[in-house]
């Protein structure tokens, strides 16, 4: 099947939107450049973008999508229950084993004293996963039924807002970089909890894949009016925190391992250069995209993206930029995921060790900052003109 493109108006617009559904011939705005367009009947396979900003405003509904959705959103609660009761690996050095479930990780960065860890680890890849799957099922279930349920316009806002930090699929690549780096000291062996943290990253990936692709919805503008230059500051304020903390999680270490007598301080580089040098080469390049490369090339667009605000070069492509940062943005955790399953299974007495260094909380303050810059960032200032 062909899909069709149909291209909305291009007129500029600060109108707000009014109602939650729009009937064919009603005007809205866009969510990114305020452009004005006329809401139109679409057929079967026609997507409606901006022809401003090239945004995408909506898709013809299928209800199955729906129905997809909610069938994937209820499986991915079950996945979740279950990826948290089982095992997810064991870690065996001279006979000594050890065994993680995902809350095990959490509960070792407490017992070393790092709770702000503890409690992003926790959040995102247990709490925030659950709510997101929950209520995109309360959602999607009224969508399904063609009804309007208590608060579910506010919901579906929270939804996007937790839609960053649903990080499942995060955690399985940090499993897997867990387990390279585990096999050159010991054995190790996968159990069940893996097999069900797999599937769960599927659902999730495939479920915000629906919904990414479900265009500018009407609920999903009823939002809270913050003025862009409140967002601004909050951006700025951020992304200059994340440079000044950027140094220290590359300098200081942020892990110490110690296996079998020999004790090991590791940086972020240095980890990515032990991989290299045992061979383990993807495993490096892994690393080093999502712990070095990401957070610095974020910093470096929202840099960029600020200080373009209200000039009229480049606007498209500042756009883009901006959804590229929004979905990358994310990977940097695995290595904040791989400290919190070293932690779990790496604690064998005399045998083998894994403490956590002042190095990571440094890293994770970085991502917090970046996050929190780009969901603070408004899209609508690429495309306002300067004042003044």
């Amino acid at each position: 099947m062909v899909t069709s493109f149909c291209f909305a108006d291009g007129v500029p617009s600060t109108s707000a939107p009014s109602a939650a559904a729009h009937a064919p011939g009603d005007w809205d705005s866009c969510h990114a450049c305020e452009a004005t367009y006329r809401h139109r009947a679409l057929a079967k396979g026609e997507k409606l973008f901006c022809a401003r900003c090239g945004e995408l405003l909506d898709v013809a509904r299928i209800e199955t999508l729906r129905q997809d959705g909610l069938a994937l959103a209820l499986t991915g609660l079950v996945l979740l229950v279950l990826a948290n009761v089982f095992p997810v690996m064991t870690f065996d050095v001279a006979g000594a084993e050890q065994s993680n479930h995902i809350i095990t990780g959490v509960l070792g960065l407490i017992g070393q004293n790092y709770a702000p860890l503890a409690v992003l680890v926790f959040f995102s890849a247990i709490l925030a996963p659950f709510l997101y799957l929950l209520l995109g099922s309360y959602v999607l279930t009224a969508r399904c039924l063609g009804q309007v349920w208590p608060f579910d316009f506010k919901l579906y806002r929270v939804i996007e807002w937790l839609a960053p930090w649903n990080l499942v699929p995060v955690f399985a690549v940090a499993c897997l970089v867990a387990v390279v780096r585990l096999d050159l000291l010991g054995t190790v062996t996968w159990k069940t909890g893996a097999i069900f943290i797999v599937l769960l990253s599927l659902c999730c990936l495939l479920l915000e894949q629906l919904r990414a692709s479900a265009g500018q919805e009407s609920d999903a503008r009823l939002r809270p009016q913050t003025d862009p230059r409140v967002k601004r500051q909050r951006a700025v304020a951020l992304v200059a925190a994340g440079i000044i903390l950027y140094p220290f999680a590359n300098l200081l270490p942020v892990m110490t391992m110690s296996v079998t007598g020999e004790v090991a301080a590791l940086t972020v580089w240095g980890g990515v250069l032990e991989l290299y040098h045992v061979g383990l080469w993807p495993a490096a390049v892994i690393v080093f995209l999502a712990s070095m490369c990401v957070p610095f090339l974020k910093l470096a667009s929202l840099v960029w993206l600020l200080w373009m605000d209200g000039k009229p070069e480049f606007r498209v492509g500042r756009t883009k930029l901006f959804r590229v940062l929004e979905t990358v943005g994310t990977w940097s955790m695995v290595d904040i995921f791989l400290l919190s399953v070293l932690v779990a299974v790496g604690q064998l007495g005399t045998l083998a060790s894994v403490q956590t260094e002042p190095g990571a909380l440094f890293f994770a303050a970085v991502l917090v900052c970046t996050l929190f810059a780009a969901a603070n960032y408004d899209v609508r200032m690429i495309w306002r003109e300067a004042k003044g």
